[in-house]
């Protein structure tokens, strides 16, 4: 795993935070991940249809007991860890900019604007 302060820096020369930069890569992941995946189904309709000659009624429960065995998959709950810190890691962020504006003495945008007469 890379230290943290090398994920810094890495974030810091792509202008972004560390939770911006990893959910930058969990979104990139996602999208390849998902590009193979639409192969593979167009291929197995494919095979499934035109090759074995399959019904409609047999690949639709090739394709039922194949949505069974992705909903075991690991990964997809390793997606949702890593989106779970990052969302937590922007709401501490959030929480810690919002307690920060009034010890700055700044005011909130909306308090900020002259009341119309």
């Amino acid at each position: 795993m890379t230290s943290l302060r090398k994920r810094k820096r890495l974030a810091q020369k792509q202008g972004l935070t560390v939770p911006q930069l990893e959910l930058v890569e969990l979104v990139e992941e996602l999208l390849e991940a998902h590009r193979w995946l639409q192969v593979l189904g167009y291929a197995s309709q494919f095979a499934l249809t035109r090759k074995l000659g399959l019904s409609a009624a047999e690949r639709d429960e090739i394709i039922a007991a194949a949505t069974r065995a992705v909903e075991k998959d690991a990964q997809r709950a390793r997606w949702r860890e890593r989106l779970a810190r990052v969302r937590a890691e922007l709401e501490r962020a959030e929480t810690a900019l919002r307690a920060e504006l009034p010890r700055r003495g700044a005011r909130p945008a909306a308090a900020a604007r002259p009341a119309a007469e």
